[in-house]
């Protein structure tokens, strides 16, 4: 069993098995009872040691790995009012965040991430925008730039091999950029 092997998978991921599934039966690869047996494993499936078997005679399926897909950057703008992306959720590989006067929380304490980076852009006003990263993933700054705010890294646990990496290009305005670890 590889490191890989025991990462969770993604909605996403499951989905994408889910597909690879339906096209080898469109295909003629599987019949319907190896496909309905299958498509109930991926659905169920917790780590992608749980997927890999169900893909790996699928010619498709060695195209793109599962966390190559790229997905759609989620966006999170708050003008007045606040915007928060918090409790279970899936992570995408490019989060794109801006506040003009309010505020932005991003909390990865329960999220799913299948990527092995997230970048994340984040543009802040006069607001606030707060990101809650987990102890043991690691934060790199890729860009910084202040005029009367500020940012405040207090993401001090190290690094663990195999645990997402975010990288960050902030753009403060007057407001403040936050990382912290789970309270």
């Amino acid at each position: 069993m590889s490191d890989q092997d025991v990462l969770r998978v993604s909605n996403v991921d499951r989905e994408r098995a889910a597909r690879l599934l339906q096209d080898a039966l469109g295909q003629g690869m599987l019949d319907i009872e190896e496909f309905a047996q299958r498509s109930a494993a991926a659905a169920a499936a917790r780590t992608r040691g749980d997927l890999a078997p169900l893909l790996a005679d699928l010619p498709a399926a060695h195209e793109a790995p599962l966390a190559a897909i790229e997905t759609p950057p989620l966006v999170l703008k708050a003008g007045m009012g606040d915007v928060k992306r918090t409790g279970p959720w899936d992570v995408p590989s490019r989060i794109d965040a801006k506040c003009s006067s309010g505020d932005v929380r991003i909390d990865f304490s329960e999220a799913t991430c299948p990527h092995r980076e997230v970048t994340l852009n984040l543009d802040c006003g006069w607001g606030t925008i707060l990101v809650i990263v987990p102890r043991g993933w690691t934060l790199v700054f890729e860009a910084m730039e202040t005029g009367a705010g500020d940012i405040t890294n207090k993401v001090t646990a190290p690094p663990e091999p195999g645990l997402p990496v975010l990288r960050a290009h902030c753009r403060v305005t007057a407001g403040n950029i936050r990382f912290r670890h789970p309270r």
